[in-house]
């Protein structure tokens, strides 16, 4: 049998964050692509120093079949700090294109190994709201047991790309319509050049800088093809909690990004970047995080990066000079609302047919 990922999370660590299972419980609802007979769990612990108790673990579909999820044999099980770590392979009747419910039973209340969404595409909590930052611990990633190989996409970015407005939709219809099976590297607040290194209070979950985590993407998921959007917080961090001194050059963001593409030849990856959106308008920490200096930093590595193969022009999409379109605008002025994220979704796709990625 293929051991195949069908789904895949990235988690930061969210210090800030105290009560995140202030209720001692929760039920999360993933959808899975395959249908299958085995299954397993990647538990993680990775930015916590104190053990994840895990007191039950139950899965079931819409049948109501539940069934415990064990670890070494043992329904009830710790991962250790700093650790992530699989559990035992559940003997399981799980139909394609079908959402698991999962329910976790701890008594840790405070956990800083966490995952986010807003989108409700591929992650349902119990908050349901279309814009509401949805936080969740305990599970980064599931497995199954198939009888064929399936190609790979990873999703490699800011808070654009975890936030999954856009990337959501487009896993969920290639999951479904093109049996293409993906992961969200996205980390919201992450730099491409530099970790997260700001007085605001989320700095610690910002992450390790995007050019060295990307290794860890490429060795550890292996995907078939990179979808890049990353550098927007390289130009709006500084000067609003973050040095000014770390805004980079136009040179410094291309030549990084020609560095990843060329790790992805090295791994027989192809990359696949996305031209950089406009933020003007957004205020961080209180600052206005945009200026003409930022605008034409951003337009000279645009320039840039349109010379590249694969390129997706999602620049020129979502922009009216250097705004958000309202129609993809949630408010803030950089984040993508939930139907301008699927408008992106769908043009995404657009291109990847066009180029003959699948």
């Amino acid at each position: 049998m293929i051991i195949t990922t069908t789904w895949k999370h990235n988690f930061t660590n969210y210090d800030n964050l105290t009560e995140i299972n202030k209720a001692k419980f929760q039920h999360l609802k993933i959808f899975q692509p395959l249908a299958t007979k085995k299954i397993r769990f990647q538990m993680n612990n990775l930015y916590d120093e104190t053990p994840l108790t895990i007191s039950h673990l139950e899965i079931y579909n819409s049948a109501a079949h539940k069934v415990y999820v064990t670890l070494n044999g043992k329904t009830s099980f710790k991962i250790e700090p700093r650790l992530i770590q699989w559990s035992d392979w559940i003997d399981v009747d799980l139909p394609s294109n079908t959402f698991l419910s999962i329910d976790i039973t701890s008594p840790k209340v405070e956990i800083h190994s966490v995952g986010l969404t807003i989108s409700n595409d591929l992650i349902k909590t119990q908050i349901n709201h279309p814009q509401m930052p949805k936080y969740f611990f305990g599970i980064s990633a599931i497995q199954v047991q198939t009888e064929q190989t399936y190609e790979k996409i990873a999703f490699f970015g800011d808070s654009l790309t975890n936030q999954g407005n856009f990337s959501a939709p487009l896993a969920k219809d290639l999951e479904q319509n093109f049996h293409i099976m993906t992961g969200n590297f996205g980390i919201s607040g992450n730099r491409l050049l530099h970790q997260g290194n700001s007085t605001s209070q989320w700095s610690t979950s910002f992450g390790e800088a995007g050019f060295t985590r990307f290794d860890h993407m490429l060795a550890n998921f292996q995907p078939n093809i990179v979808i890049f959007m990353e550098g927007i917080n390289d130009l709006l961090h500084p000067g609003t909690g973050t040095p000014i001194s770390e805004l980079p050059t136009s040179n410094a963001v291309i030549t990084a990004v020609h560095l990843l593409k060329a790790k992805c030849k090295k791994h027989g990856t192809t990359f696949v970047p996305m031209t950089i959106t406009p933020a003007n308008g957004n205020m961080n920490d209180g600052v206005p995080g945009w200026d003409n200096k930022k605008e034409q930093v951003r337009l000279a590595i645009n320039r840039e990066l349109l010379k590249m193969p694969h390129i997706i022009d999602l620049s020129t999409l979502v922009s009216e000079n250097d705004h958000l379109k309202s129609e993809f605008d949630c408010g803030d002025h950089v984040h993508f609302s939930n139907e301008g994220g699927k408008i992106v979704a769908n043009y995404i796709k657009e291109q990847l047919i066009r180029k003959r990625m699948f």
